[in-house]
């Protein structure tokens, strides 16, 4: 969607806060945001919604230090590039449940949320499966999701409630917005290749 327009822009950033991180593998970093994301979902989950934030904000910039990180040192590699989007994904799913399972979630809005999400990465990885390039763009992409997850656990402890939650309200967007960005991310793909 809107932030992923601005990954160049944010480049200068991100070399500064890896700058720390320079004497660690970016495979272990991969791993340690895995670890925090997981504590993170756990943490929603129970309803340490300040600390899952603290989580959310750590994995996030452990995710973003990797690749850069891996860069610099001139360490980047296809193995590098598959676990990293591998981590990506068991760390979605580590958030997700932990959000979807939590007193703040409906189950079945947060299947349709899951559901979303994996096909919108699915189809931005699948489209370099088939020799395209990897599609990054799209309504709602992983750059957009983590931004609402970092603000969500503040909102929703703040959070009077209506009919719905923000946190439902959150997993009614992913779900919504997941389904259209894979949609639109394979007519992209399959313009190409036709």
């Amino acid at each position: 969607m809107v932030l992923n327009r601005y990954r160049k822009n944010i480049d200068a950033i991100l070399t500064k806060l890896s700058k720390p991180f320079m004497n660690i593998h970016p495979n272990t970093i991969t791993l340690i945001s895995f670890l925090l994301a997981f504590f993170a979902g756990l943490f929603y989950f129970l309803d340490y919604l300040l600390v899952s934030f603290l989580f959310i904000v750590l994995s996030s910039l452990m995710d973003a230090v990797d690749g850069k990180v891996a860069r610099m040192r001139n360490l980047a590699s296809k193995k590098g590039d598959f676990l990293d989007h591998t981590m990506d994904r068991y760390s979605d799913t580590a958030i997700l449940l932990g959000i979807v399972f939590s007193k703040y979630a409906t189950m079945w809005i947060g299947i349709f949320a899951i559901t979303g999400v994996f096909l919108t990465s699915y189809m931005g990885t699948q489209a370099q499966a088939v020799g395209l390039k990897r599609i990054y763009g799209g309504i709602l992409g992983r750059a957009d999701r983590l931004v609402i997850l970092i603000v969500l656990p503040i909102v929703q402890f703040f959070w009077w409630g209506y009919i719905f939650s923000i946190t439902d309200w959150v997993l009614i967007t992913f779900a919504i917005l997941g389904h259209a960005t894979a949609i639109q991310r394979f007519i992209s793909s399959w313009k190409i290749l036709s």
